[in-house]
């Protein structure tokens, strides 16, 4: 009989995205010898489930979770629905269609299909010493669906950016024996909407791995094989990193291009991502006519090697938690032009590792071409990061570690 810890760790999908990049970093780094790891997912299939260590048991939630949380239009809905589930979800969207202002006041959409499904759940099989819920958006699932002695629960975002209405969230914070999350800035949020509970919040960064992400920045086979043109661009390559939506602001990245092609400025900017937005960017893209010097050039698996080549690495992001994307440009010694989203001071000190700008197009578009004309900057930058030890991997599992 095993007498390691059983840990559970349980996040929405093992597609492209930070936090999910942070998870599979997270896994690779731990004493995995000391438990009996198991993964569920409600897309356990996804991009980084190659990176899941193969001594971990991955598994898909229960079928009704997967209905609760995916789209009706979507495919891996209708891989899973059953005549139930079926009529479940329908009665879900008009219920929460047809809600009023009350409803509305004590929960968001999401929290408030929570409580239309929570009581139509299965529970996942099984007792655990500890569970992770390492996404907010498992978490009220772990609560209640999870058997485990110890219940770690993960907020990847300044809370007050969120959509979440608190009081609705506060019982089960009260259930769960930690709430992580990425940054002191991120801390502070969760301890002003729940000070009753500031003694259970934990910093716990996203883990970002030198030793990881310099091997990476070397392995060309995807970049060779993508055929985008960046190998080959001669321009001044800006490259951008994260999902396409309204947070990252991306829609300020196509107006800054377009106020550097009008100044002359020799260029492209590279966007590696996936999100809802994508259309959306691609048509305002258009009206710019910047096609030319803007590409949305969709996910890799392996973005390192576009860091590693690009003369300047830029974040027009509207709020963060902690941006596993700035870590990684750090690491590969990369200038950066970042906007000042509340968080970012915690990564950045203007002028000596990077560049802070306003949270507009021409702010952007200002902070980039001032590098874009002055080489000995960038050198400066490049030569400042080369001194910095910007890995975190030894800290963030020692923290972990204690938690479980």
């Amino acid at each position: 009989m095993s007498t390691k810890k059983k840990i559970l760790f349980v996040i929405h999908r093992l597609e492209v995205g930070g936090a999910e990049k942070s998870f599979v970093s997270l896994l690779n780094a731990l004493p995995l010898e000391q438990f009996d790891v198991y993964v569920k997912a409600q897309k356990p299939n996804g991009m980084f489930r190659k990176y899941v260590p193969e001594c971990a048991d991955v598994s898909e939630l229960p079928n009704d979770y997967i209905c609760m949380a995916e789209r009706i239009t979507g495919r891996n809905f209708w891989r899973h629905v059953t005549l139930r589930t079926l009529l479940l979800k329908v009665m879900c969207i008009i219920c929460c269609t047809l809600r009023g202002k009350d409803s509305k006041r004590r929960m968001n959409r999401e929290q408030y299909y929570n409580e239309f499904w929570k009581k139509h759940f299965r529970d996942v099989p099984g007792h655990y010493d500890v569970v992770v819920s390492y996404m907010d958006c498992v978490n009220h699932y772990v609560i209640d669906h999870v058997d485990a002695d110890r219940k770690i629960l993960w907020c990847h975002n300044d809370y007050n950016k969120l959509d979440y209405v608190a009081d609705y969230d506060r019982p089960y914070y009260g259930k769960a024996y930690r709430i992580c999350t990425i940054s002191e800035i991120c801390r502070q949020s969760l301890v002003e909407n729940f000070p009753e509970y500031k003694d259970k919040f934990e910093v716990v960064e996203n883990i970002s791995s030198s030793r990881m992400i310099e091997s990476q920045a070397e392995m060309l086979d995807e970049i060779n094989a993508a055929d985008d043109g960046f190998l080959e661009d001669s321009r001044f390559k800006i490259v951008s990193l994260g999902r396409l939506t309204e947070q990252k602001g991306f829609d300020y990245a196509v107006d800054a291009a377009k106020i550097m092609k009008e100044r002359g400025l020799s260029f492209c900017w590279y966007i590696l991502g996936i999100g809802y937005s994508e259309n959306d960017l691609k048509n305002q893209a258009r009206r710019n006519d910047v096609t030319d010097v803007i590409k949305f050039v969709g996910v890799r698996a392996n973005p390192y090697p576009y860091i590693k080549r690009a003369d300047l690495f830029v974040i027009p992001s509207r709020f963060e938690g902690k941006s596993i994307a700035l870590d990684e440009a750090k690491i590969l010694c990369k200038p950066i032009v970042a906007t000042k989203y509340p968080s970012v001071s915690d990564a950045l000190e203007d002028g000596k590792n990077g560049v802070l700008v306003n949270m507009d197009a021409r702010s952007i578009a200002d902070g980039i071409q001032a590098l874009y004309g002055d080489e000995a900057k960038r050198n400066a930058l490049r030569e400042y990061l080369k001194n910095d030890n910007c890995s975190n991997e030894e800290e963030v599992v020692n923290k972990f570690m204690s938690l479980v």
